[in-house]
């Protein structure tokens, strides 16, 4: 299972109605997927939270591992439907 360390979050609004967003920056080994295709080392994902959760995120979660639950939206993508941080360990 992949794992994930938190590198950070920003907190900003949609330039396009001022709609408030939060994303999570994380980073996680590459997999032996990402290797057969050439790509080696560290690999940095961002998430969207979903709306309930934004703003929510505090400076202690840097650096926790994140555990993301995924759902599905109204189209049938997958999407971050919630998430938990724990202690890292390496």
């Amino acid at each position: 299972m992949e794992k994930f360390q938190v590198l950070g979050y920003r907190n900003f609004n949609k330039k396009a109605d001022g709609t408030p967003l939060t994303v999570i920056t994380v980073f996680s080994e590459c997999t032996p997927a990402d290797n057969s295709r050439g790509v080696f080392g560290m690999r940095a994902t961002e998430f969207f939270l979903p709306d309930e959760k934004v703003g929510t995120l505090t400076p202690e979660c840097v650096g926790q591992e994140f555990i993301p639950e995924f759902g599905f939206n109204g189209f049938g993508k997958p999407r971050l439907a919630d998430f938990s941080f724990k202690p890292w360990k390496a």
